[in-house]
């Protein structure tokens, strides 16, 4: 099964096309409103990636991430110190290559699917009738 991952900023290293060929579904959202309306429409996500250009992500952006998705948040950033660095899973320094940061993402969607299966069990017990 396909990961699938929401995109937001502009993708000037071609790294969409290095995760289409890694087996990820991309979709770029062109706006803040664009990636809000996809979060709240609560489908499956594996992991939301933003992307630093001459400027910073905005917080806009980053809000509506973290309000309406639990999943990991990935930075591509386009400097060594990025404003909002602490509101993301994983960092990706500027000129990393496919070899760095592909395994990287991989391992963190990992660990997330993992986190996410174990407390499946526990949110059923949660809403078990009690008698």
């Amino acid at each position: 099964m396909s990961r699938k991952i929401l995109t937001f900023g502009y993708d000037a290293c071609h790294r969409w096309a290095v995760l289409r060929l890694a087996g990820f579904t991309v979709h770029a959202c062109e706006s803040i409103g664009e990636l809000r309306d996809r979060l709240m429409r609560r489908s499956q996500v594996d992991a939301v990636i933003m992307v630093e250009d001459i400027v910073s992500v905005p917080q806009e952006a980053i809000t509506a991430a973290k309000s309406y998705f639990h999943g990991p948040l990935v930075l591509f950033q386009a400097r060594t110190r990025s404003a909002h660095k602490e509101a993301f899973d994983l960092c990706v320094p500027i000129l990393s290559g496919p070899s760095v940061w592909l395994p990287k993402l991989e391992t963190l969607l990992d660990s997330s699917r993992v986190n996410s299966e174990a407390e499946i069990p526990a949110q059923r017990i949660a809403k078990m009738p009690v008698r």
